[in-house]
């Protein structure tokens, strides 16, 4: 068995009409719907001694319609592999197939990690009473429900920070990312000690946004047993 591969830069809505409605519009009529670029990649599996010959017919005629069609064909040919896809791609079309592929799970796998990272820190923050992390990683305009109903804006939330902690072993647990775009908000909940030795805990909700490339806390809402 021999493989031959297509790689195609085609238009979403090419992917969703019926076939009836690509073929019934001239090439170029224009389209509502979304116009977003995908790639798409097509593999023949062939019989053997007829590779040369299905190459031949797609340069004669497949691509030849195609291209009337305005589906961009980047790539064509015998794979590099007989039984799988495989393509060579430069470092820069490998990255760019990485960061689409995260816009399209919602967001890219290094935000969720990033995320992840900076929801530690915020709590190992409070453990700490590290004033200088928090400064580094709160929004302008952060504001923070207490769990005794005050509402502290950020230079109230710093100095309450610097005071001493009389919890320890502060944790989070059941961490809950949700990231929506340039807006995540996070779930968790919390264990501790108190000063007296006693269990304690709670949970807490914080929304980070996206702002200049940085992710910054911009509200926190915390609860206590």
């Amino acid at each position: 068995m021999r493989t031959w591969s297509l790689i195609t830069i085609v238009i979403q809505l090419a992917l969703v009409a019926a076939p009836t409605d690509i073929r019934s519009e001239p090439p170029g009529a224009e389209r509502q719907a979304e116009s977003r670029r995908v790639v798409e990649i097509r593999s023949y599996n062939l019989t053997p001694g007829t590779r040369d010959r299905f190459h031949q017919l797609f340069l004669n005629e497949a691509l030849p319609m195609l291209k009337r069609w305005q589906v961009d064909v980047i790539a064509y040919g015998p794979s590099l592999h007989d039984q799988d896809i495989v393509v060579r791609l430069d470092e820069a079309t490998t990255q760019g197939l990485r960061n689409a592929g995260g816009a399209m799970t919602g967001g890219a796998p290094d935000d969720l990690e990033l995320l992840t990272k900076l929801n530690d820190d915020y709590i190992q923050s409070v453990q700490r009473s590290d004033v200088k992390r928090f400064d580094e990683i709160l929004a302008d305009d952060f504001l923070c429900s207490m769990a005794d109903g005050s509402l502290l804006d950020r230079q109230a939330f710093l100095a309450q920070t610097a005071k001493p902690v009389t919890i320890r072993d502060l944790q989070a647990h059941d961490v809950n990312v949700r990231l929506m775009g340039d807006l995540a908000i996070i779930h968790a909940r919390t264990s501790y000690t108190t000063a007296d030795g006693a269990a304690g805990g709670g949970r807490y909700t914080d929304v980070w946004a996206r702002r200049n490339g940085k992710w910054l806390a911009v509200s926190a809402h915390v609860t206590r047993k």
